[in-house]
């Protein structure tokens, strides 16, 4: 335990890097330094990874040899609700105090163990997996529950679909184009205080409707703060698949360009934005609802678990360690972002009547998709900070500048 103790000694708060050059920019008052990513965030981001990988293995052959064998059965059952999904939901917090992490981008790793043991568990209970290959050995099953990031399984071998090195360098290519504009958007944006246009009627850290949601000002600021997500989103689980694909394994495509190639909400949501966590809701949620229940019922359920399971990613990774004096203490919260999912859920409700109206076919019809796109997006903007909010107001957003390169006034 004290090894393990040791690899995360350095909280890595307050951010200590020294500038590696200083210079001015026109139009700007003062100096300006350029700071150079933090290897110590991403080598700890490695760590706590690696850590819970033995244990999901572990979850895993349990879950193969007690569940999966014994499928439909009371037993199965009682111990996947009764004891295995229990435990996954709490073992992260035990975690967290073992090895006493303070920077947030590091935290939010340790959801791993949670949503994998948890959702594949239903999985299993009901016969929901998203190939037959993941079920066709105890060594395939355990190789399923390694990685959050779907693999690609190839159904002629039953094992994963191995990379090619194209792949691999084009997965490459893409986080370096990521990392740098992540980089350069965040630098900005921290500068202006996440609000590069002056908006203080809208606060990140309060639950609220009001017309100040409408406004230019508000619409512009999330926006941005909407790309910074997605670049965020993209950089963490991108740079996850990347690993993955380096060791010989293809994975499946986490973001297919969801702010410019969406033609519908739809589509948006549940092709192209976050499919790992699409699908990791698909087959844990929705499939053994409709098992059940309409697809209506299904469809409402699954929203109400993804704001609840994000309530609960948001939970650990804000959690205050007093004793040891939390460098930004702050507490989500709860509600605001399940209130986020449903009204996305809404949006893509009212997608069929609202698609027939005339005006909305014309401007379908007529309109590039990269501007479609852009209006899809800015229907989600005015309440989107339901999403990104706690991240601006905790902390997290300035805590991954270190991991990255920062213009900063000096």
């Amino acid at each position: 335990m004290e090894v393990i103790k040791t690899l995360f000694e350095d909280k890595l708060l307050p951010d200590t890097r020294d500038p590696i050059t200083v210079f001015s920019i026109p139009t700007c008052e003062g100096e300006f330094g350029l700071f150079a990513p933090q290897a110590d965030v991403w080598k700890k981001l490695s760590y706590l990874v690696a850590l819970q990988i033995p244990i999901q293995c572990a979850f895993a052959a349990i879950i193969y040899t007690f569940i999966v064998k014994k499928r439909g059965t009371p037993g199965a059952y009682l111990l996947g609700w009764g004891l295995i999904i229990p435990a996954a939901c709490i073992l992260p917090y035990y975690i967290l105090e073992l090895v006493d992490v303070h920077n947030k981008v590091i935290r939010l790793a340790l959801g791993n163990v949670m949503t994998i043991v948890s959702f594949r568990c239903i999985e299993a209970m009901y016969s929901t997996f998203p190939n037959p290959a993941v079920e066709a050995s105890i060594s395939n099953y355990v190789i399923y529950y390694t990685a959050l990031v779907p693999f690609v399984w190839d159904s002629t071998t039953n094992s994963p679909k191995r990379s090619r090195r194209t792949e691999v360098f084009s997965t490459f290519l893409w986080l370096f184009f990521v990392f740098h504009a992540y980089s350069l958007l965040l630098s900005f944006m921290i500068h202006h205080d996440f609000k590069p246009y002056a908006n203080d009627a809208v606060k990140y850290d309060r639950f609220h409707l009001n017309l100040e949601l409408f406004t230019p000002q508000h619409l512009a600021n999330g926006y941005l703060m909407v790309v910074l997500t997605f670049l965020n989103l993209s950089l963490a689980f991108g740079t996850s698949a990347f690993g993955l694909k380096a060791l010989g394994f293809s994975t499946v495509p986490i973001f297919l360009n969801p702010l410019f190639a969406s033609s519908t909400p739809t589509e948006f949501w549940t092709k192209r934005w976050n499919v790992m966590i699409h699908q990791t809701l698909k087959y844990g949620i929705f499939h053994p609802v409709r098992k059940m229940f309409s697809p209506k019922v299904a469809i409402l359920v699954t929203l109400v678990v993804s704001g609840l399971y994000h309530e609960y990613i948001w939970d650990l990774q804000h959690q205050c360690l007093n004793e040891n004096g939390d460098h930004n203490c702050h507490k989500p919260i709860f509600g605001r972002l399940t209130m986020f999912f449903f009204f996305t859920g809404l949006i893509i409700l009212l997608e069929r009547p609202v698609s027939k109206l005339m005006f909305v076919r014309l401007l379908s019809r007529s309109s590039p998709i990269f501007i479609t796109s852009t209006l899809l997006v800015l229907m989600h903007v005015p309440f989107a900070h339901w999403y990104y909010g706690d991240w601006v107001q905790g902390g997290y957003f300035n805590e991954f500048a270190a991991a990255l390169w920062q213009i900063k006034k000096l």
